[in-house]
């Protein structure tokens, strides 16, 4: 099957994708499909980046001089460099994020050892690689993928529609709370620091 038969598959015809994922042994496979896949998205963002740019920066400055801060230089060598540098990571963190989540369903005795656990990781986030770099479709290839993981875990570890669901959906409410008590505590922050400055 190649690359873009895949795609098709995976975003239209998932749940056969995911059962018949059992056939694929090894992360090689996978492996090609990722970097090729981050390599788009890191090209199509910096591509954005290249268009959008002046808009972006402009307001990255209005965000900085409200919290007093100097916004660092970019120009458009900084960003490739950067761009190519967060590709990299990216390829080795699906080994890292494959690893976390190998884990963590050990936890609820999913082991079908770590391969299908880069496996399911890779494909689903199949979306996120395509689209994250479209303003405000991201958010739909965020929730795509996350529905892709939970079909995936589902057809490869035959768990439940629930299980599926909640072994992700309760790490996700917790982070977030977490996230607001840190967005409040920061703002609180903020604001003791303005009000400081003007005494």
């Amino acid at each position: 099957m190649n690359i873009f038969d895949k795609i098709k598959e995976i975003l239209f015809n998932s749940n056969q994708f995911f059962s018949s994922l059992k056939k694929e042994k090894t992360v090689q496979e996978s492996f090609k499909f990722y970097i090729i896949l981050a390599a788009f998205s890191a090209i199509m963002g910096y591509i954005m980046f290249l268009i959008f740019g002046d808009i972006i920066m402009d307001s990255l400055l209005k965000i900085f001089s409200q919290l007093g801060a100097d916004i660092p230089e970019t120009g458009n060598l900084q960003t490739f460099g950067r761009t190519l540098l967060g590709y990299l990571f990216s390829v080795i963190g699906s080994f890292v994020s494959a690893a976390i989540l190998y884990l963590w369903l050990l936890i609820f005795k999913g082991n079908e050892g770590y391969q299908k656990s880069y496996q399911l990781y890779v494909y689903s986030q199949t979306p996120n690689l395509l689209f994250s770099w479209i303003p405000v479709v991201s958010i739909i290839s965020w929730i795509y993928s996350f529905a892709l993981l939970v079909i995936g875990t589902r057809k490869i570890y035959n768990f439940s529609n629930t299980k599926s669901v909640l072994i992700y959906l309760i790490p996700l409410i917790i982070l977030f709370i977490i996230g607001l008590m840190f967005f409040a505590v920061a703002l609180a922050f903020l604001s003791n620091m303005n009000g400081s400055s003007l005494l």
